[in-house]
C-alpha cells in the first residue's frame, strides 16, 4: 500500500519537472530576441499596462535595482518607455513601445505555435484531458 503523502510529493516532482522541461523547450525554440528575464517585464506590461519599476520588481520577486538595470535596457532597445506617473510626480510608469508590443506578440504567436504542433495527433479524450491539466494548473499557479 502507498503512502498518500508520499504520492503527492511524487506528482509534485513530476508535474514540475514536465512543466519546467515544457517552458525551457518553449523558450529556447521561440523566436524572442530577448532574454527571459526581459520578456517576463514586457509580457508584464502587456497584461498590466504601464507600471512602476518597483511594481516590476515585485512580479518578478527582484530588487529594484535588478529591476532598474533590466528596464533600462529595454529602453536602451527601443521596447519600453519611462512617461510620468500621472498621480505621483515622484515616480515614473514603464509601458511598452510600439517595438516591445510587436517581440510580445511575436513571440507569443511563436510559443503557442510550437505548443500547437506538439499536440497534433493526440485524440479528443486526450486534448480534453489537456484542457482540465492546464486549467487546473493554471488555478494552481494563482494560488
Amino acid at each position: 500500500m502507498t503512502n498518500p503523502e508520499e504520492e503527492r510529493f511524487a506528482l509534485a516532482n513530476d508535474l514540475r519537472l514536465a512543466c519546467q522541461r515544457i517552458a525551457r523547450r518553449v523558450r529556447f525554440a521561440s523566436t524572442s530576441k530577448v532574454a527571459p528575464h526581459q520578456f517576463s517585464v514586457l509580457a508584464h506590461l502587456h497584461h498590466g499596462g504601464a507600471q512602476t519599476p518597483g511594481q516590476l520588481a515585485a512580479l518578478d520577486r527582484v530588487s529594484a535595482p535588478s529591476m532598474t538595470r533590466t528596464v533600462n535596457c529595454l529602453e536602451a532597445d527601443g521596447l519600453v518607455a519611462r512617461v510620468p506617473h500621472p498621480g505621483d510626480g515622484r515616480q515614473v510608469l514603464v509601458e511598452l513601445t510600439a517595438a516591445g508590443l510587436a517581440i510580445i506578440t511575436r513571440t507569443i504567436a511563436s510559443r503557442d505555435t510550437w505548443m500547437a504542433a506538439h499536440l497534433e495527433g493526440l485524440d479528443d479524450d486526450q486534448l480534453s484531458l489537456l484542457r482540465k491539466a492546464a486549467d487546473l494548473l493554471l488555478e494552481v499557479s494563482n494560488g
